[in-house]
C-alpha cells in the first residue's frame, strides 16, 4: 500500500493543503474529492506540494478538478513548493499554463 497524506489549513483568506508521500490510484480518490470540495466553499486554494514523491495521472486529474470547480466559483488554485519531477511532468503536460505555481 502506498503512504499518502495531506493536512488542510486556513491561511488569512485562502486554504493551504500540504501534502505528503505518493498520490496515486490508490490514494487520490479521497484527495480528488476533499479538493472539490474545499475548492466549493474558499476562494484561493494553495497546494503545497513539497512533500510528493510521486504524482501519477490521477493525482493530475485531482488537480484539475479542484481548478475547474474554484475557477466556475471565481476562485483559483495555486500550486507551491513543486518537486522537479512534478515541475516536468505538468511542463510536459501544459498544466503548467492553467496551474500556476507560486515562487
Amino acid at each position: 500500500m502506498t503512504e499518502f497524506s495531506y493536512d488542510v489549513a486556513l491561511d488569512d483568506d485562502r486554504v493551504v493543503v500540504t501534502t505528503a508521500g505518493a498520490l496515486d490510484a490508490h490514494t487520490g480518490a479521497e484527495f480528488q474529492v476533499a479538493l472539490r470540495e474545499l475548492a466549493e466553499r474558499h476562494p484561493e486554494l494553495v497546494l503545497d506540494l513539497a512533500g510528493l514523491t510521486y504524482v501519477d495521472s490521477t493525482g493530475l486529474s485531482a488537480f484539475i478538478a479542484a481548478h475547474k470547480r474554484a475557477s466556475a466559483r471565481g476562485g483559483r488554485v495555486r500550486l507551491s513548493g513543486v518537486p522537479p519531477f512534478l515541475a516536468r511532468l505538468l511542463a510536459v503536460t501544459g498544466l503548467n499554463t492553467i496551474l500556476p505555481v507560486l515562487r
